[in-house]
């Protein structure tokens, strides 16, 4: 956002960095509810939409030729657990 803020105009570029600043942090509280949420810029007749979807798991590239540590096994993502009991409430 930071980049393409500095190529925007005046209004634009504090539309974005309003949400660099404070919306993000609607986003962030949608993305740990396991909900999506979107933020959008509009400049002369550009238009530009950002998507973001929680994400429970990311696989790792050539993970599976890899000995992974006995650590890894432990690991948890606090995440899941908050959309796996969100998703639990709503059905």
């Amino acid at each position: 956002m930071r980049t393409i803020a500095s190529a925007l105009d005046r209004e634009t570029a504090h539309e974005a960095w309003d949400w660099v600043t404070y919306g993000h942090k609607e986003a962030e509280d949608a993305l740990t509810n396991g909900e999506a949420a979107t933020f959008a810029l509009t400049q002369q007749d550009t238009y530009i939409e950002w998507i973001l979807r929680p994400v429970i798991f990311l696989p790792l590239a050539h993970r599976e030729a890899q000995r992974l540590p006995a650590c890894a096994e432990q690991f948890t993502c606090p995440t899941t657990h908050k959309i796996a009991r969100h998703q639990a409430n709503n059905h």
